[in-house]
């Protein structure tokens, strides 16, 4: 393979997720991409069934009958540059749309023509949950509980590995518990957010391996440009994840991500939640 997409290892890694058929029509889809010369991210693949109740008690999904969870559908994001291109005309445009075109014909249904989740291709197979679901490794036993100690040093093999914690404080909040998420659906682990032994044991073998999960860096979610500064001022009291309105111009700023994936994860809860463009900006 002479041309090499900027997230390639994390993009197999996502597909590997899938179910199986459902897996092999993405490597096809994905396949075509690299011989087309087409950079994209796939940045979700299946989901644990705590975020998607999450998201439809937030209403950020209307049911819990989402084919992320029975590893049938992949979240896409097309790059330049190596930068994510989130906004929805980016899907209009060639070589993107021709992308969808040819995800299509290997029998995906397409959220860019439902006209509200361009990212998202959903492999129907012979219906809901239909495609074999993926084996998981045996469940991590749960630490019943973990010290301030143990949770900052949790925190910074997770910080070492790539992954957003949200700040190293000793406190296993939703920022810790969504680093170990990330970890546990990248290794095939079960997910419940939960450093049990099995998952602990990943982690040390990670750091011993020097292998990468996340995409560290500095990562804020970026609004499109308000009319006034009162109008974005009151956005930024809606927003949440520490969001402020720009020094210098009428753009609502969330609060810094250490991780790409920790951004992301923020910006599909924003795009769901509020009518609003957003973007992700690396520092």
């Amino acid at each position: 393979m002479n041309w090499t997409p900027t997230y390639h290892q994390r993009n197999l890694g996502n597909l590997e997720d899938l179910a199986p058929n459902t897996e092999a029509a993405a490597r096809e889809w994905y396949q075509w991409c690299i011989d087309n010369k087409i950079d994209i991210l796939i940045y979700e693949t299946i989901r644990s069934v705590a975020q998607q109740k999450k998201n439809v008690a937030s209403g950020a999904s209307q049911t819990m009958k989402s084919y992320h969870l029975v590893g049938q559908a992949l979240d896409f994001v097309p790059l330049a540059d190596g930068k994510a291109q989130w906004a929805k005309s980016e899907y209009a445009k060639r070589p993107i749309l021709t992308a969808i075109e040819q995800a299509e014909k290997l029998k995906f249904e397409s959220g860019y023509r439902w006209g509200w989740d361009a990212p998202h291709l959903q492999y129907n197979y012979k219906g809901y949950g239909t495609d074999k679901i993926l084996t998981t490794a045996a469940s991590a036993a749960p630490v019943a509980s973990m010290t301030k100690v143990e949770i900052l040093d949790l925190q910074e093999k997770l910080t070492a590995l790539g992954l957003d914690t949200n700040g190293i404080d000793g406190i296993y909040g939703k920022g810790t518990a969504n680093a170990i998420l990330i970890l546990q659906r990248r290794k095939n682990l079960v997910m419940d957010g939960i450093a049990g032994k099995t998952t602990l044991a990943m982690i040390d073998k990670l750091l011993a391996e020097k292998e990468l999960i996340g995409t560290p860096g500095i990562f804020r979610v970026v609004t499109g440009v308000f009319g006034s500064v009162e109008s974005a001022e009151a956005a930024a009291k809606t927003l949440g994840f520490n969001a402020r309105k720009g020094a210098n111009d009428n753009r609502v700023y969330t609060g810094v991500f250490r991780s790409l994936e920790s951004a992301q994860d923020a910006w599909e809860k924003l795009r769901d939640q509020h009518k609003l463009h957003f973007f992700i900006k690396k520092y």
